[in-house]
């Protein structure tokens, strides 16, 4: 039974038709501060969304309907994320790590095109500036997205923090990552240290994107645009093949730059 089927049941068709919308707007600006929302849920997500398949999960996140997905709905520009799932599709990815979780949309993204034993790592910083926290109630329902023998693990904390980094490693062991994700402190020397720092951590033959390299508002990209242009002039020097995802240059944000990790070395911040 659908949350609409529910609401209608208890409350009659006009009512569920209004509650729903408080469902799909006041109740996510409630959800992104204390999480109830996700947490009442966590059984739909656990025994519904889990059997989703890609297409489905896309589908629902960015309808207009009133449906319970779309709490989590990616902050990203639909044509832009299904280019990136096609890469990453025929990646199949084992290893996974996201910086900025948000509201856990592109977390369900990766648990659909990831293998079903993957381990997929995302780091968000409560409180960031960029988009970035989450009540800690949320995180139980980022959780139940696995799929199959999916392990999804959730690192609350600075990316910049040698103690997060520590972690990553710790829950990596001896594995190299697939996919990279960099999607949190979008200030130019956030960005590049994240970069610097979780790069290095990506096996040969994987993927690293980064999010919002279409310049806009300082609020929304801040100085990501400038450190992608840095790195695609390294990249041309080095002959680095890379990939811009974008659906429309004058969009004033988003974008999505891909960087493929053949033969390519980064050095670690120091």
């Amino acid at each position: 039974m659908s949350v609409g089927d529910l609401l209608k049941g208890l409350f009659g068709a006009r009512s569920a038709f209004l509650l729903g919308g408080l469902v799909s707007g006041f109740a996510r600006a409630v959800d992104d501060r204390v999480g109830l929302v996700s947490l009442a849920l966590l059984p739909y997500v656990a025994l519904r969304v889990r059997g989703l398949g890609l297409g489905e999960v896309l589908d629902r996140l960015f309808a207009r309907a009133r449906d319970p997905i779309r709490l989590f709905r990616p902050m990203q520009v639909r044509w832009e994320i299904e280019r990136l799932l096609e890469v990453l599709e025929g990646l199949r990815p084992r290893y996974v790590l996201e910086i900025g979780t948000a509201r856990g949309g592109t977390l369900l993204l990766w648990t659909r095109v990831a293998v079903d034993d993957a381990l997929i790592i995302s780091i968000d910083l409560p409180g960031g500036p960029f988009g970035g926290g989450y009540p800690a109630l949320k995180g139980l329902a980022y959780k139940a997205f696995a799929r199959g023998e999916q392990r999804v693990v959730l690192i609350r904390g600075d990316s910049h923090d040698v103690r997060t980094v520590r972690k990553v490693l710790e829950v990596l062991g001896e594995a190299k990552l697939d996919f990279l994700f960099i999607d949190g402190d979008h200030t130019y020397e956030g960005v590049r240290r994240d970069f610097e720092t979780y790069a290095p951590l990506v096996r040969e033959g994987g993927v690293i994107a980064i999010h919002d390299i279409v310049p806009g508002p300082e609020g929304l990209v801040g100085g990501v645009p400038r450190f992608w242009r840095e790195l695609k002039e390294v990249g041309a020097a080095e002959g680095l093949e890379m990939m811009e995802i974008v659906r429309d240059w004058g969009q004033g944000g988003y974008g999505i730059g891909v960087v493929f990790k053949w033969g390519f070395r980064v050095q670690p911040a120091r």
